[in-house]
Protein backbone atom coordinates (compact mmCIF):
# COMPACT_ATOMS: atom_id res chain seq x y z
CA UNK A 1 0.00 0.00 0.00
CA UNK A 2 1.27 3.34 -0.77
CA UNK A 3 0.55 6.85 0.68
CA UNK A 4 1.15 9.96 -1.43
CA UNK A 5 2.92 13.09 0.26
CA UNK A 6 2.60 16.90 -1.35
CA UNK A 7 6.09 17.54 -1.38
CA UNK A 8 7.35 21.55 -2.54
CA UNK A 9 8.68 19.85 -5.70
CA UNK A 10 6.20 17.39 -6.38
CA UNK A 11 4.64 14.19 -4.50
CA UNK A 12 6.43 11.65 -2.77
CA UNK A 13 5.33 8.30 -2.84
CA UNK A 14 6.19 6.11 -0.03
CA UNK A 15 5.41 2.25 0.79
CA UNK A 16 3.96 1.09 3.56
CA UNK A 17 5.11 -2.42 2.96
CA UNK A 18 8.81 -0.86 3.41
CA UNK A 19 8.08 1.37 6.24
CA UNK A 20 10.04 -0.09 9.45
CA UNK A 21 8.81 2.57 11.56
CA UNK A 22 8.47 6.50 11.77
CA UNK A 23 9.87 8.85 14.52
CA UNK A 24 8.72 12.32 15.12
CA UNK A 25 11.17 14.68 15.12
CA UNK A 26 9.38 18.48 15.64
CA UNK A 27 7.23 19.49 12.65
CA UNK A 28 9.27 16.74 10.82
CA UNK A 29 8.56 12.75 10.33
CA UNK A 30 11.41 10.46 9.54
CA UNK A 31 10.58 7.23 7.87
CA UNK A 32 13.18 4.24 8.49
CA UNK A 33 12.51 1.66 5.50
CA UNK A 34 13.68 -1.54 5.35
CA UNK A 35 16.63 -0.66 2.82
CA UNK A 36 17.87 1.25 5.18
CA UNK A 37 16.82 4.76 3.83
CA UNK A 38 15.58 7.46 5.81
CA UNK A 39 12.81 9.78 4.06
CA UNK A 40 12.24 12.55 6.32
CA UNK A 41 9.33 14.53 5.15
CA UNK A 42 7.09 17.93 6.30
CA UNK A 43 4.76 17.06 8.60
CA UNK A 44 3.87 15.90 12.08
CA UNK A 45 3.57 12.48 13.29
CA UNK A 46 -0.24 12.76 13.78
CA UNK A 47 -0.61 13.83 10.76
CA UNK A 48 0.84 10.73 9.09
CA UNK A 49 -0.97 8.38 11.51
CA UNK A 50 -4.28 9.79 10.65
CA UNK A 51 -2.97 9.36 6.83
CA UNK A 52 -2.31 5.62 7.93
CA UNK A 53 -5.06 5.09 9.57
CA UNK A 54 -7.32 6.69 6.39
CA UNK A 55 -4.84 4.24 3.98
CA UNK A 56 -5.85 1.27 5.41
CA UNK A 57 -9.52 1.88 6.32
CA UNK A 58 -10.16 2.52 2.99
CA UNK A 59 -8.93 -0.64 1.89
CA UNK A 60 -10.26 -2.58 5.02
CA UNK A 61 -7.59 -3.92 5.85
CA UNK A 62 -6.10 -4.25 10.12
CA UNK A 63 -3.30 -1.84 10.04
CA UNK A 64 0.00 -3.39 10.86
CA UNK A 65 1.37 0.05 12.48
CA UNK A 66 1.22 0.97 15.98
CA UNK A 67 1.68 4.46 17.37
CA UNK A 68 4.29 4.29 20.79
CA UNK A 69 3.51 7.56 22.72
CA UNK A 70 4.20 10.72 21.22
CA UNK A 71 7.33 10.14 18.98
CA UNK A 72 6.82 6.55 17.03
CA UNK A 73 4.50 4.67 14.96
CA UNK A 74 5.97 0.87 14.40
CA UNK A 75 5.61 -1.64 11.98
CA UNK A 76 4.41 -4.51 13.64
CA UNK A 77 5.44 -7.54 10.61
CA UNK A 78 8.88 -5.86 11.26
CA UNK A 79 9.37 -6.15 15.11
CA UNK A 80 11.73 -9.55 15.84
CA UNK A 81 12.20 -8.65 19.37
CA UNK A 82 10.72 -6.53 22.29
CA UNK A 83 13.16 -6.38 25.29
CA UNK A 84 12.51 -4.45 28.40
CA UNK A 85 16.28 -5.44 29.95
CA UNK A 86 17.86 -3.11 27.46
CA UNK A 87 14.72 -0.72 26.24
CA UNK A 88 15.25 -1.73 23.25
CA UNK A 89 12.98 -2.87 19.92
CA UNK A 90 14.90 -5.10 17.43
CA UNK A 91 13.56 -5.47 13.69
CA UNK A 92 13.70 -8.34 10.96
CA UNK A 93 15.60 -5.79 8.77
CA UNK A 94 19.64 -5.95 9.31
CA UNK A 95 20.00 -2.44 8.17
CA UNK A 96 17.49 -1.08 10.29
CA UNK A 97 19.42 -0.23 13.94
CA UNK A 98 17.38 -1.18 17.48
CA UNK A 99 15.29 1.26 18.71
CA UNK A 100 15.89 2.41 22.11
CA UNK A 101 12.35 3.58 23.75
CA UNK A 102 11.11 4.51 27.79
CA UNK A 103 9.33 0.63 29.42
CA UNK A 104 6.13 2.11 28.91
CA UNK A 105 6.20 2.42 25.12
CA UNK A 106 7.22 -1.16 24.96
CA UNK A 107 4.75 -2.26 27.10
CA UNK A 108 2.13 -0.54 25.45
CA UNK A 109 3.71 -2.19 22.50
CA UNK A 110 3.93 -5.92 24.25
CA UNK A 111 0.25 -5.56 25.45
CA UNK A 112 -0.74 -4.57 21.60
CA UNK A 113 0.75 -7.31 20.30
CA UNK A 114 -0.20 -9.98 22.90
CA UNK A 115 -4.44 -8.64 22.52
CA UNK A 116 -3.76 -8.48 18.57
CA UNK A 117 -2.43 -11.57 18.53
CA UNK A 118 -3.93 -13.49 21.08
CA UNK A 119 -0.74 -14.77 22.90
Amino acid sequence: MNIFINTRNGIEIINLDKVVYLKADGNYTDFYLSDGKVKTQLSTLAVFDDIITKSYDKSHEASPFFRMGRSYIVNIPYVSSVNFQSNAITFDSEKVRPLIVNKSNLKALRDHIVERYDL
